[in-house]
């Protein structure tokens, strides 16, 4: 049985949303930062670098707050004091991720560390559920650890410590799956605050279409161009919630992890997509296969999303065949119209 007190999404969290939003496309810049009109193998991997930490630090204060926020002072100012480091965080999120790689990393950290104290704080207040709330807690921060050791290796050594310490943190709830069951996640609360993030990435399509538009000479081309990237966006927007409406929406969705880790897919995904239309517009991708990998890339990380998240028989039931006819036609013409013009 869901749950039967009803959690919406309070105006802080709403707020909180917000301060991700340069956060995103921040990110989402990463795959436009062009060499020689090439978008290269390093910046697909800096882009994931980038995207899961963006994903893991929403997702880690939206879990907190489904199971624990108390909405007190206490808990505001901390929540606050989050957003603050967030605003600090994204200013070294850049292509030239190794010039920028201490500050990135001291704030994240600073960003985990406050999460850990209110995990803390949790289970002072909180005497029965404080063997989860600790076991999470001490989780993290032994993550947190292992990430802060990245700062004595030279790249790409680095690298890969930071995200041995950020696999911890990440597969740390895995782990304790079976006792999170017994403090379920809000079956409103969860999908709607995901739900919200989708529509900001969404958002960030959009922005991306209309500014490209703004800055490009118009023709028939360019006018079909924008209709067919908005047809787009508006099919994604269409199918992503048809699913959650119906299939996780007010369901009893226990420790919520295939929601949870299926949308780290569904936001990369979303955000190349959101790339691709761009590029679409300005045509400033002059190796012609890169339209096709960036696709093979977002396509690619929104199924598995979709797949983890809802479920096969979910995503491939008959009633979805017009969305999907609609996407990849859209998908296709605009692969064609860009392959065209440049030729």
């Amino acid at each position: 049985m869901a749950d039967n007190i009803i959690k919406k999404a309070n105006w802080l969290e709403l707020l909180f949303d917000l301060i991700f939003v340069y956060a995103v496309s921040k990110a989402t810049h990463i795959l436009a930062h062009l060499h020689d009109g090439h978008i290269g193998i390093a910046q697909y991997a800096i882009f994931m670098l980038v995207m899961v930490p963006i994903w893991w630090v929403w997702t880690g204060n939206t879990l907190f707050v489904t199971r624990f926020d108390t909405e007190d002072t206490g808990q505001r100012l901390l929540t606050l004091l989050t957003m603050l480091m967030v605003v600090f965080w994204t200013s070294f999120i850049n292509a030239d991720f190794d010039a920028y790689y201490h500050g990135y990393l001291l704030f994240y950290v600073a960003i985990r560390l406050i999460l850990v104290l209110m995990y803390w704080n949790a289970a002072r207040k909180n005497p029965l559920a404080a063997p989860i709330a600790l076991r999470l807690g001490s989780g993290f921060s032994v993550g947190l650890g292992v990430a802060l050791l990245s700062l004595f290796f030279e790249p790409p050594l680095r690298y890969i410590v930071l995200y041995l310490g950020i696999g911890i943190e990440i597969i740390t709830p895995l782990l304790c799956r079976h006792a999170l069951r017994e403090l379920p996640v809000k079956s409103h609360h969860l999908p709607e605050r995901y739900g919200l993030l989708t529509i900001i990435l969404l958002g960030e399509s959009v922005i991306l279409l209309a500014t490209n538009l703004s800055e490009t000479d118009w023709s028939i081309v360019t006018i079909i161009t924008a209709i067919l990237g908005f047809t787009l966006i508006a099919s994604l927007w269409w199918l992503y919630f048809e699913l959650m409406e119906k299939h996780v929406l007010g369901k009893n969705l226990g420790a919520g992890q295939r929601i949870i880790y299926g949308h780290l897919f569904i936001y990369t995904g979303l955000s190349s997509i959101a790339v691709f239309i761009g590029y679409a517009i300005t045509l400033e991708l002059t190796v012609i296969t890169d339209y096709l990998w960036l696709n093979l890339f977002a396509i690619g990380m929104l199924i598995t999303g979709l797949l983890i998240s809802f479920g096969w028989q979910r995503i491939a039931h008959r009633v979805h065949l017009k969305l999907y006819s609609i996407l990849l036609s859209s998908i296709i013409l605009l692969m064609g119209i860009a392959v065209f013009v440049q030729r």
